[in-house]
Order: structure tokens, then sequence, then C-alpha cells
């Protein structure tokens, strides 16, 4: 029997059927024999490049994060002058917390995570490592000096993970504008020496 070949055309079918799906219907309302129906592939296609539906939505979310990066380098690179702290706060919460799929995703990767799949677990915790990373660098250049990068990212990222969940349930307003103040005014070097 000859051995399938993977084709970044197939891979990008079913990425992008996944995400309409999940955006129309949910994320426990889609199935994988959904998204191969609507991709218009057989079951053992998608299966060969999916095992799992946690590995399916976890690219879906790996690929969506991906584009609000580099929406958020592409805006800051397109600037002509250098922005201050707040706004840049503001705008990467306004660019996260304004994709209601992503949200949800994000929280159903966490939900497997934490409760059957420990290889999902293990490839979040590297995308969060790989988040934390791309804030620290971030948080480095705004700030003139570099003392406490890693655990204003952390915070951020948990403040990130919270606003969305907020979101999700409903809270009326969040203040994404005081949330981004504050943020820029607890920079990494807020307490250390000179």
């Amino acid at each position: 029997m000859g051995q399938r070949k993977t084709t970044p055309a197939n891979r990008e079918r079913i990425l992008s059927t996944a995400a309409r799906l999940i955006r129309e219907r949910g994320i426990a309302n889609t199935t994988l024999a959904d998204i191969s129906a609507a991709a218009e592939i057989s079951k053992g296609t998608l299966y060969y490049y999916y095992a799992t539906k946690g590995d399916l939505i976890f690219d879906v979310a790996e690929r969506h994060m991906t584009r609000m990066t580099t929406k958020i380098f592409a805006w800051l690179e397109s600037s002509s002058s250098a922005h201050d702290p707040a706004t840049v706060f503001r705008m990467v919460f306004d660019t996260v917390m304004r994709s209601k799929s992503r949200g949800q995703i994000h929280v159903y990767l966490i939900q497997e995570a934490l409760t059957e799949n420990p290889s999902l677990r293990a490839r979040f915790i590297e995308e969060y490592r790989r988040w934390r990373t791309i804030i620290e660098e971030g948080l480095a250049s705004m700030y003139s000096r570099h003392d406490g990068e890693s655990a204003m990212a952390q915070v951020l990222l948990a403040a990130i993970d919270g606003l969305i969940l907020q979101r999700l349930i409903g809270v009326e307003q969040i203040p994404t504008e005081k949330i981004a103040r504050f943020f820029a005014g607890a920079g990494p070097d807020v307490g250390s020496a000179p």
C-alpha cells in the first residue's frame, strides 16, 4: 500500500474549514466528521493529518494567534513614531479581545489540556513559552530598563486569559483603555533600583 503524501493545500483546506465551522457552530458542535465532509475530503485523509480534534483545534488556534501577532507587529512597524506603552497595551488587548472564535478555541484548549490530553498540554505549555518570549521582547523594546520583563510577561498572559474569559462570559464593559494604562504604569522596571 502506498504512503499518503501530505500537502500544504490539504492542510490549509482542513484548517480553513475547521475554523469556519467552529465560528458557525461552536467547538462542541463541530466534529471531525463534519470537518471532513465540509472540506470534501475523506475521514481517512483528515485523520491522516489530525488524529484528534484537540490537535486540529490547536493548529487552528496557533494559526490564528500567528496572524494576530503578525498584525500587531505590522501595526507597530508601520508607525512612523514610537508608541507609548499604554497605546501598545491597548492595541494588543483590543486585538486579542476582538476575536470571539479565538477566545472560544483558547478556552477549549485549556479545558482539554487540563482534563484529558497530555500531548496537547505539552504543546500548550510550549506555546505559552513562545508567547511569553514574544511579550518579553516587546517589553524590552518599550522600556529603557530591562528588569522584570519575565514577571510582567507572565502577568500579561494571565490578564489576557482572564479578559478572554470575561468577554466570553458576557461581562458588559471591559475597560481595556484603563487596563492598558495600568499595565503601562506598572512597567517591568517599576520598583527597581536606578
